[in-house]
């Protein structure tokens, strides 16, 4: 198993590795910042992982296939991309739109390390459940439930914006992963704080403040 997620690790990282010293190629400024800005989240992503607390239950069997599922795609697609440097050329043409999608991925990274560092050691893989897990309603969580997942939505809508078809299969296989988890993890704060979280649900939002 352990030798499986290994060679799993190797194979993302190898595929964004691949992936992303294509885009590098036929980047411009736009580009570099929004690589540049991605390339801060996942680092910052990976250290403050380690420093959060036990799970006392990862999500079931039938959400780690789907993660499966979900993993071999990405890799798949940046594997693609990283090979066929035509499609990464079909970038938005109009610098208008490509300046305000840089802008959208720097707030939505901005915001999802706003959230984190709200959440954080109570942070985790989607769908699991930390020991002593808190219920936190601070920063961001004092207006949607969800703030990291809005985050990234933002940060993907706006790398699509700059970089097309790429970042449009990412926001589309985003969306199918996450936004169920979004109700599935309703269920479980609802039976971690019975007596809170209702309380808390029907002053905020899921994702989008005041709408959604």
């Amino acid at each position: 198993m352990q030798y499986g997620l290994s060679m799993y690790r190797l194979a993302s990282m190898r595929a964004v590795f691949s992936c992303y010293t294509t885009i590098m190629q036929y980047s411009d400024i736009i580009g570099s910042i929004v690589s540049g800005a991605w390339l801060v989240f996942i680092a910052v992503w990976l250290v403050s992982a380690m420093f959060t607390k036990k799970y006392a239950k990862r999500s079931g069997g039938r959400f780690i296939v789907f993660r499966l599922i979900f993993a071999v795609l990405v890799i798949a697609i940046l594997k693609y991309y990283g090979r066929n440097a035509s499609f990464i050329l079909l970038h938005i043409a109009n610098p208008a739109v490509r300046w305000t999608g840089a802008v959208f991925v720097i707030l939505g990274i901005v915001l999802a390390f706003w959230a984190r560092y709200h959440l954080g050691r109570n942070w985790g893989q989607p769908m699991s459940v930390k020991e002593g897990a808190d219920l936190v309603t601070t920063g961001p969580y004092a207006y949607i439930r969800n703030p990291i997942y809005a985050a990234i939505l933002v940060a993907l809508i706006g790398s699509a914006m700059v970089y097309g078809l790429l970042f449009l299969f990412a926001l589309v296989l985003y969306i199918a992963y996450f936004i169920p988890s979004v109700f599935v993890e309703e269920k479980i704060m609802l039976r971690l704080f019975p007596d809170k979280y209702p309380e808390y649900k029907a002053g905020t939002k899921r994702l989008i403040p005041w709408i959604w």
